[in-house]
């Protein structure tokens, strides 16, 4: 992790702040992302994060072109592809059949860890851009001012410009604007990572197993280090709200029963501290329609927007794709121009031209994360699908929708900062 004088500090505050151009709520990749985006075109902002340290759970991330493109956009792309081999394709089996299904991928697709994507983020912010330890309290919005007005859990009453909630499925900005709640799958995700020193032997190819009650991901880092993930529809009582990696590792080996032996070997050897089990939510498609992303001077991004199952592999590169588009739409405004407080004729002109941007922002995602969500809301509901009948009917209409077109939405370009 890097050191807290390179990109972040922890900087406890109480009493009331100085009036801040953009205040970003969540230091995983997408508010890290959005951070770094803003840098780029010169507007500063500060990132309030609850851990006491850079988070990287769910140890890695698929990222297609549509995510690399974005990387692009914020210079460090060139940076963390020398840390992923690119992936040539998918091979889909189940474990009792000898049927394998193979298809090439026909843009870029990578697989990176959490862990140095967020580091890499954060290393090319400036000084204390993030303040570590900072849980959200309660929010308000000053009607007359027309700011918001953040309460932390050190003390501190942070008052913005610019709210932008990245903070997760769970989200607290996602509430206050007023977002229906996340619904839930009866899928667990456990995740990981395994280190082999004498390489392994999966070539760049992701691997998906199927066996009865249980998928099994299993994605290439680099020539030494591979990413899975073990999804689940049942779960011991005792492991469904675990932290214990032990036991999560446990239950997991004894669902993969069956499976062969080098992917088991995977699991075992696997560096247990990286091991983590997530229920997998996600935010209802029709919801996307019609809900609230923005109100006045505030919005979300990521997963507190859009957060999807892990089905399509997008939620990732969409989270990139969301902290290009605000960046570049807040860069015609000016947010930056000195109009304290925001009592006058020049701070409302300035509030407005914020609102009309987020507002722009809002309109641009929406289309795309409608199409993403519902597709991979329909390969979920597949899955879960209590009969045959109801899986041909789904699996029916995302070939309706999708026909001939079910990876296009990895061949994305967000456009440039």
């Amino acid at each position: 992790m890097p050191e807290a004088g390179i990109a972040a500090t922890k900087e406890m505050a109480t009493g009331e702040e100085k009036l801040h151009g953009v205040l970003i709520v969540g230091g995983g990749i997408c508010g890290l992302a959005t951070a770094l985006a803003l840098h780029i075109k010169g507007i500063d902002c500060l990132v309030l994060e609850k851990a006491e340290s850079l988070r990287a759970t769910g140890a890695g991330i698929s990222l297609k072109v549509s995510g690399w493109r974005a990387l692009e956009q914020l210079k460090v792309s060139e940076e963390l592809r020398k840390l992923a081999v690119p992936l040539t394709g998918m091979s889909k089996k189940n474990i009792n059949d000898d049927k394998v299904i193979e298809a090439s991928y026909r843009t870029e697709c990578r697989c990176v860890k959490r862990s140095d994507l967020v580091e890499t983020l954060a290393r090319h912010l400036p000084g204390g851009s993030i303040r570590f330890g900072c849980q959200v309290e309660a929010i308000s919005f000053d009607a007359v001012a027309r700011y918001s007005v953040v309460s932390t859990s050190d003390g501190s009453t942070i008052r913005a410009k610019v709210l932008i909630g990245c903070d997760g499925s769970n989200s607290v900005v996602a509430k206050f604007l007023g977002l229906k709640p996340v619904r839930f799958l009866p899928l667990w995700a456990a995740r990981g990572l395994t280190y082999m020193p004498d390489g392994h032997s999966f070539g760049n190819r992701f691997l998906h197993l199927l066996g009865e009650g249980i998928s099994f991901r299993l994605v290439p880092v680099d020539d030494k280090t591979v990413y899975f993930s073990a999804v689940q529809s049942q779960l011991p009582k005792e492991c469904a709200s675990s932290r214990d990696p032990a036991l999560i590792q446990q239950v997991a080996l004894q669902a993969m029963q069956g499976y062969p032996e080098d992917v088991l070997d995977v699991v075992r050897r696997c560096d247990i501290a990286s091991m983590s089990l997530a229920q997998l939510c996600y935010r209802a498609p029709w919801n996307m329609v019609l809900q609230p992303f923005q109100e006045g001077t505030v919005t979300v991004a990521g997963d507190a927007m859009h957060v999807m199952g892990p089905f399509i592999g997008q939620g990732g590169s969409a989270s990139l794709e969301d902290a290009v588009v605000i960046a570049r739409c807040l860069a015609k405004t000016d947010v930056l121009a000195a109009a304290a407080d925001n009592d006058d004729d020049d701070g409302r002109k300035q509030a407005k031209s914020i609102e009309e941007a987020l507002r722009s922002y809002v309109k641009e995602r929406r289309g795309r994360i409608l199409r993403l969500s519902v597709q991979a809301f329909l390969n979920g509901q597949v899955i879960v699908a209590s009969s045959e009948l109801k899986k041909v009917l789904l699996r029916a209409v995302l070939a309706v929708l999708f026909r001939g077109n079910w990876d296009s939405h990895g061949d994305y370009d967000c456009g440039s900062l």
